[in-house]
């Protein structure tokens, strides 16, 4: 069984924080750059038309993706959608049929990065409280959102392998 869902990881946050004079803005940031959404169904297309996902359109994005596993004889193991990133399995015989990839990135796949990258999603994950705690043990008064964390993290110079320790 193949485990997804809350997958976003410090990578994102980290990648900003080189120090490359490049603009590391993550809200300047747009998730669907490059991206080649020629395989999104029509209803996963309009939810992401904006380039934005609202909890209402990650819903319905696992729904229609949940249904078109089931249509191919496919149920998902251990759902849990108590928070506000669903954490689900995926038996091993959906991914090796291939049914897993193209249910995934026909229904749910674009609205589920949009969702997972919003800053709704990101100012309370996980990658927010670590960062959170690494300013604080390197007695940097933490701000409001990750991206905010993030900027004090280079301004204070802090590399990303301290943050570890």
């Amino acid at each position: 069984m193949r485990l997804r869902g809350g997958a976003l990881v410090l990578a994102l946050l980290l990648a900003g924080c080189s120090s490359s004079g490049e603009q590391s803005d993550i809200a300047e940031y747009d998730t669907l750059t490059g991206v080649d959404l020629s395989k999104a169904s029509a209803a996963q297309a309009e939810d992401m038309g904006d380039h934005e996902a609202t909890a209402e359109e990650y819903q319905a994005g696992f729904q229609r993706f949940r249904e078109c596993l089931s249509a191919a004889g496919f149920e998902l193991t251990d759902v849990d959608l108590s928070g506000p990133v669903y954490d689900f399995g995926v038996p091993d015989a959906a991914v090796q049929a291939g049914a897993d990839a193209r249910c995934y990135e026909s229904e749910f796949y674009y609205v589920d990065m949009l969702w997972q990258t919003s800053d709704e999603i990101q100012d309370s994950s996980e990658t927010a409280k670590f960062v959170h705690d690494c300013l604080r043990r390197n007695n940097v008064e933490p701000e409001d959102t990750l991206q905010e964390m993030g900027e004090q993290l280079r301004e204070a110079g802090i590399e990303p392998p301290e943050c570890l320790r």
